[in-house]
């Protein structure tokens, strides 16, 4: 039982991880062709079935585009220290992928890494 507890706490911070790399591709209020063929292609690689498109729609719908709402509660879920240094990693991976970086993508990324004490 404990085994399965652990395993779901897993399965939701990895979730919440996905929903994070969303954000930041979202951070100029669009979800671009790259940044979610990025997304998909970090998803693949861990078989990991995930929509990005379909998540920044619940993003949207859910937090009204209040990004740092949404950032705060998916960082909450992400508790593990090795799941947060993956996820600025492919953050990092995901503002490349269109060759723009933003302002907002970068402030972005450098909150979460305050946050959870990533360099």
């Amino acid at each position: 039982m404990l085994h399965n507890l652990i395993l779901f706490m897993i399965m939701a911070e990895e979730n919440a991880s996905f929903y994070l790399m969303v954000l930041v591709a979202m951070s100029d209020h669009e979800l671009h062709d790259k940044e979610a063929d990025q997304i998909k292609k970090i998803a693949n690689k861990y078989k990991i079935d995930f929509d990005p498109h379909e998540a920044a729609e619940e993003i949207k719908n859910h937090y009204k585009n209040n990004f740092d709402k949404a950032r705060n509660f998916y960082m909450s879920v992400v508790q593990n220290t090795e799941i947060q240094r993956d996820t600025i990693e492919f953050m990092k991976e995901v503002i490349y992928s269109d060759s723009k970086i933003h302002d907002k993508e970068i402030e972005f990324l450098e909150k979460c890494k305050k946050e959870w004490g990533v360099n």
